[in-house]
């Protein structure tokens, strides 16, 4: 589960049909609309069977999605003409992030731990989320977004190694898998590893993010509430 971790060109490499870094609009899109399928497969199964660790991974599918969508109006508006709705729906994405990184922490409240502890995570889940958007509302940056995000899957992957050793979760494989895919992604991001310069740094970030996002729902439906 990712939103578009790279923030739009200050000047658009390519243009067509009037939409500015065309491939980073469609691979968000992609990655978009991959999310919301999955996201609505796994709410579906998740309020079937009562689960609220299966149910909140799906809502940190949905906010992917809708993180995602945002970014790609963000990145196909041409900021030489429009640069007030590219700050927007960047600002959007933005705040769409820490929605993300919050249902990921409730789903390990569910899954990980009960009782105090559970209370006490579902708590810091919400203040979190406060804290951020507070954070981002002031600084609208993504190094904002991914100290959040990046925070949020740590105590992911330490709870699916928890869950794995301590209790044998067949979940908790495909969720490391899923954490460790997205830190590949975030390293590919960072570095700026495209494959041409129709398909950049950004785009190879949202097609592996995309197989991130597939181990993370195998995860899921096998996610059990303790």
């Amino acid at each position: 589960m990712a939103a578009s971790r790279d923030r739009p060109d200050v000047a658009p490499l390519t243009e067509w049909g009037g939409i500015t870094e065309p491939t980073t609009v469609l691979t968000n899109v992609m990655l978009g609309l991959f999310a919301m399928w999955l996201a609505a497969r796994l709410g579906y199964a998740a309020a079937a069977e009562g689960r609220a660790a299966m149910f909140a991974l799906s809502g940190a599918f949905m906010a992917t999605s809708v993180s995602a969508l945002f970014g790609a109006v963000a990145h196909g508006t041409d900021p030489r003409t429009d640069p007030g709705v590219r700050q927007r729906f960047w600002r959007l994405a933005l705040y769409t992030t820490g929605a993300i990184g919050a249902a990921v922490v409730v789903s390990v409240a569910f899954f990980a731990v009960h009782g105090t502890a559970r209370t006490a995570i579902l708590v810091f889940a919400g203040v979190k989320l406060l804290a951020f958007w507070v954070s981002v509302t002031r600084r609208p940056e993504f190094r904002v977004a991914a100290a959040d995000y990046g925070g949020a899957f740590a105590v992911l992957l330490v709870a699916a190694l928890y869950a794995w050793v301590r209790f044998g979760s067949s979940a908790a494989p495909w969720l490391v898998g899923g954490v460790l895919v997205t830190l590949l992604g975030s390293v590919i991001q960072a570095r700026r590893i495209g494959l041409h310069r129709h398909f950049n740094h950004n785009d190879v970030f949202h097609v592996v993010q995309m197989v991130a996002l597939y181990l993370f729902y195998r995860g899921g439906v096998l996610l059990v509430d303790r």
